[in-house]
This record gives C-alpha cells, structure tokens and sequence, in this order.
C-alpha cells in the first residue's frame, strides 16, 4: 500500500491525461452526482455527499473536503462502455443505388475516477456476457480494452446500499488498476492505494507517494469496516437461489410485477407530487407514484 496526500492528487490526473486518458467521473449536475467528462480534480463533488432513501434523494453540503465522500448516484459506466446509440456505417445515393461507407471510430481511452465495488461487479458481469459468452460485443470489448479503473472504497454507504449482505463491497475486489481510501482525519488528508495491474504499478511510479504506515493502513481497513456496519439494508442470502426456484407464483412476484396505478391531476400553477402521507402543497423530498398532479 502507498499514500498520495491531498495536495499531490491532482497529479493523478495529469499523468493519466499525459498518457492520453479522457478523464471521466463524478460531477454535479441538475441536482445529482452523475458521471462525465472531467478536466480537473476541482470539478469533482468536493464536500458533497448524498442523502438516499426509499423514494428520497439529494445532495448536502459538508463541513469537510472529502472528494468521494457520497454513494452510489443514478448514473452508471455502462453508457462509456456501450453507448445506447453508435453509427456503424453511412448511406450516401449514387446514381440507381448507394455507396455505403463504414464508420471509423476512434476508440476512446477512458480513465474512470471513484468506481466502487459494486460497480466493480456490475462492469465483470457485463465482461462475462459481452467478452466470455458465445458471442463477443466488438464495440464493448474494443472500449473495455482501453479502460483504466480508479476504484473507491465506499467510507459512508446510502440508506439503499446492501452490497455487504451480497459480498459486492464496500471494499474493491477488482478488477481495477488502482484502489483507493479517502481518509480525513485529525487534519490529514490522504489516499491509501492499492495497485491491482501493471498499468496502475506504472501510473504510480509517476504519482508522488510514500509507504503506507501501519496506522495509515490500519485505518483504511477500519473506515471499510464502519462502512460495513453502517449499510442501510441487509438482505439474507441464505439458499436464495433455491428460495426462488422454489416460489416461482409467490404472491409478492405478481405484487410487484401488477401495474402500479398513478393519478394524473391537471392543475393550474407548479408542477406537484403528492404523497399518500402528506397535504398538499406542503414541501418535501418524498417523491410517491400514487398520485401526482401536473401543470396545463
């Protein structure tokens, strides 16, 4: 394990843009923490985390600094990695028919910033049915190919994480290329890396560092530990697979599976939702499906 202080972060993005990786992590935008295009360490959400609830999100700001000090938001990697949308090729009419012509795309280099381990998992399952399974994603494993991972270990899990009770997290597992631990405390503000490849090895040779302390290293194996404790869900596990196999017509499938009625109200005025439980007008940060009213 290394240490890179707070002041010598920001190198991390130099060195991978030198190498010619287009940055991409957590930003603010439309009030959420969602992944783009970043161009420096000032545009992450320092000082933010998130509040997550059933039916509740929103950002609060901190007294602190902390740069990954959120969860999950409602973005994912996969758009990076198989964007929705991608022209294979252009028709153009010549004379009775058409030339056509293959689009040749230049495959980005993407750095991913402040992946956790959940996210971690997702991106290997998408590995096995895109690049193991019979058939190959040519797009996926071109961009795949090209992809350096910087993981987080998430410090301060949402109200809706259970990623312990699914051994997903909140500690990095891989894959990765670097793996870090936000701590700040006492006044100190530092990383602990762990390198999970040689390109990491390699993009930390370029990083100011240091050998983690045994109380630095302790401390990091601490913070992931809180963080198990403080999940805000657990789920049993226990013969799950089976427990579903055995219930294929439970009532709680077709509960969840009905259609969920909504009452749509034409209004005058502001967009309102209405919850079940609440006046209305009255402010909040419940969103509820049961009735919502909307402007002419």
């Amino acid at each position: 394990m290394q240490i890179v202080d707070r002041k010598s972060f920001d190198k991390l993005f130099d060195v991978l843009q030198d190498r010619g990786f287009e940055i991409v992590g957590p930003i603010i935008r439309d009030g959420a923490i969602v992944y783009d295009h970043l161009q420096s360490v000032s545009e992450l959400p320092i000082g933010w985390t998130d509040l997550q609830a059933p039916g509740t999100y929103r950002l609060i700001k901190q007294n602190h600094a902390t740069l990954f000090g959120y969860s999950v938001g409602p973005h994912s990697w996969k758009k990076f990695l198989l964007p929705s949308t991608h022209r294979l090729w252009q028709a153009r009419r010549s004379g009775q028919g058409f030339e056509l012509t293959v689009e040749a795309e230049e495959i980005p280099r993407y750095a991913f910033i402040g992946v956790r381990a959940c996210e971690l998992q997702a991106i290997a399952i998408q590995d096995r049915v895109f690049l193991e399974g019979l058939f190959t994603e040519p797009i996926y494993k071109s961009r795949r190919a090209e992809i350096f991972i910087v993981a987080v270990n998430c410090n301060e899990p949402g109200g809706n994480c259970f990623c312990a009770s699914m051994q997903t997290g909140p500690k990095a597992a891989g894959p990765y290329d670097l793996a870090l631990t936000e701590v700040l405390q006492g006044g100190e503000h530092y990383f602990v890396v762990e390198t999970g490849s040689e390109k990491g090895r390699t993009v930390m040779a370029s990083v100011p560092h240091r050998p983690a302390a045994p109380m630095e290293a302790e401390m990091s194996a601490k913070l992931v530990k809180q963080a198990v404790a403080n999940m805000g869900r657990t789920l049993d596990t226990t013969d799950i697979k089976d427990l579903l196999y055995r219930n294929p017509d439970h009532p709680r499938r077709i509960e969840v599976a009905a259609p969920h009625p909504v009452d749509v109200v034409p209004v005058r005025g502001r967009h309102r939702e209405i919850g079940a439980n609440q006046q209305q007008g009255q402010q909040h940060d419940h969103y509820s499906r049961d009735r919502i009213e909307v402007e002419h």
